[in-house]
């Protein structure tokens, strides 16, 4: 199918719209601040990039609203049309800003009312609003999230569950967030400098971008114009790590092949490279690698924008892509990185940069999710469709775990040492992956990966990494317990565990929605084998359950 983008809207800290954005990468500037609409006592540095006129009630609705209104008006797409769909990318959706003063006010004995304020609350309020008659979902696979989205998008409107799907990345900075990467010792103290020989970190920054993707015909029928095709995507798991990327790249090089191999293309059609571009030591040093085993030594532009608008975490992908697709359209790329350290295997620069026809955008993030994306001009014909494959289920365990102490020993004599050290909502994942393994006599192979779905999620970390917050202070963030207000930690904790590199999605939403979406994959020829993982955990120490599937392609 013949999938093309007709409308985005994007607001970031250079302002609304691309221009504003657009004219801070050719100029070389950035949106840096050193006065974050948030208490930043204790955080060192507190140096990010906000949206200056965004209002912080419920700041990260405010900035999917506006962007979205802005991706209906391009496209000339009006809401009630069809059958529009949303998947919605975030790290932390509605925590910023609802979630912690509904929190503030229970610790201080207050009452107070959570609806609306998880991750999934501002897809949940637009698509409500909207009255969107298309499928909506939140994918919460940390940094990766606006690129992965791309994936699930495309997936239904080949299965015709939508006449045209919002694809969406979105995040607003909090001191939920911001404390947490301080405390990681992740913040650059005078702003991102990606690839460059003195890179000391990275910066923040906040924003959303909306793209409209939708079958080309419908397009034309409709007399909207094509700003860009989608050629292909690719998602892959490190295996290796919670927090940090595996050294020689190969999560996100396997997620770059993975995108070329769904566009039915090589690594020569491709003329430009949207990097993730961190500005952290180990993320920039993988990514070199990673387009050294992809691309070789041959001359490929390359450019980022964390270091103008900072790393907007879960929107990230969707502005990259954004960025791409004007390049794509007024055929300019944005500069490279000003110095690029010599140490890195990084591609040549070609000189003069190209006109770019196919480019591609690459993202990683927490959880070893790496996410690619492959876009080009519109006059570029995707590879021909493929017919949908059939599915089966191997083998289903599933798993109820009581209230109250629970004797893990009893449910998993002598597990790996990992296993003890988890929080309860990561173990029970766990434990139901280990029962489907056992029901199916042996761990499969490193190309599965795992799809998860569970409605709440990490919430109970969430409480007690923001409980120490308040009570102790930006400066006393627990590191730990931030590294897992990641609501795919039991996936990415089983990619460790057994070695499962194939594509990672997680989704806040119901545990049935991980088979649907694990099906989907495998039905539309992006994933070979996997496990579907849905887990109900509420907070605390109250029962919980898990259902794990593996499926594969029927022979």
């Amino acid at each position: 199918m013949n999938l093309v983008i007709t409308g985005l809207g994007v607001w970031t800290a250079a302002g609304r719209g691309l221009e504003p954005l657009m004219a801070l990468l050719y100029g070389g500037g950035h949106a840096f601040t050193l006065s974050p609409p948030y208490p930043v006592e204790g955080l060192e540095p507190p140096l990010c990039a906000i949206v200056s006129d965004l209002g912080r009630e419920r700041p990260a609705e405010a900035l999917l609203r506006t962007a979205t209104a802005d991706a209906f008006a391009q496209a000339r797409l009006s809401p009630a049309t069809g059958r529009v769909g949303l998947v919605m990318g975030t790290s932390t959706g509605n925590l910023s800003g609802p979630w912690e003063r509904w929190h503030r006010a229970v610790l201080a004995g207050e009452r107070a009312s959570e609806d609306g304020c998880g991750r999934d609350g501002p897809t949940l309020v637009l698509a409500r609003d909207l009255g969107l008659a298309g499928p909506v979902a939140t994918l919460s696979v940390a940094c990766a999230s606006g690129t992965a989205a791309f994936t699930v998008a495309a997936g239904w409107l080949e299965e015709g569950m939508a006449s045209a799907v919002l694809v969406a990345g979105l995040d607003a900075l909090s001191v939920f967030i911001h404390a947490g990467f301080a405390g990681l010792g992740a913040l650059s103290p005078r702003g991102a400098r990606p690839f460059h020989p003195e890179r000391d970190g990275l910066t923040l920054g906040e924003g959303a971008a909306v793209l409209v993707l939708e079958p080309a015909e419908a397009a034309a029928a409709r007399g909207a114009r094509a700003l860009a095709t989608l050629l292909g995507s690719g998602l892959a798991s490190d295996a290796v790590h919670l927090s940090a990327p595996h050294r020689g790249g190969r999560g996100a090089a396997a997620a770059m092949v993975a995108a070329l191999r769904d566009a039915a293309l090589d690594a020569g059609a491709v003329d430009a490279v949207s990097l993730h571009g961190t500005g952290t030591a180990f993320n920039d040093a993988m990514e070199a690698h990673a387009l050294r085993e992809v691309f070789g030594e041959r001359p490929l532009a390359i450019h980022g924008v964390k270091h103008a608008v900072g790393h907007t975490l879960g929107a990230a992908g969707a502005v990259e892509a954004a960025v791409l697709i004007d390049a794509l359209g007024t055929s300019r790329l944005p500069p490279p990185p000003a110095a690029l350290d010599p140490t890195l295997p990084l591609p040549p620069q070609p000189s003069p940069l190209p006109a770019p026809r196919i480019a591609l955008s690459t993202s990683s993030a927490f959880g070893g999710n790496n996410a690619a994306v492959l876009l080009a001009r519109p006059e570029i014909a995707p590879p021909p469709s493929r017919p949908p494959r059939a599915v089966r289920v191997v083998a289903r365990a599933s798993l109820e775990v009581p209230g109250g102490p629970v004797d893990w020993a009893a449910l998993w004599p002598s597990p790996p040492e990992r296993f003890m050290r988890v929080n309860r909502y990561v173990r029970v994942g766990l434990l139901a992956v280990q029962r489907l393994f056992t029901a199916t006599g042996g761990v499969p192979g490193p190309e599965t990966g795992i799809v998860l779905a569970s409605p709440s999620g990490c919430r109970a970390v969430d409480l007690r990494y923001h409980q120490r917050l308040v009570e102790r202070g930006a400066a006393q963030a627990s590191r730990l317990d931030f590294v897992y207000t990641v609501p795919g930690a039991p996936a990415a904790e089983a990619s460790i565990l057994w070695d499962l590199r194939g594509p990672p999605l997680t989704f806040v939403g119901p545990p049935e929605l991980a088979e649907e979406e694990a099906t989907r994959l495998l039905r539309r020829g992006r994933a070979e084998r996997l496990v579907a993982l849905g887990i109900e955990a509420p907070e605390g120490d109250g029962p919980a359950a898990a259902v794990a599937a593996l499926l594969e392609v029927a022979p």
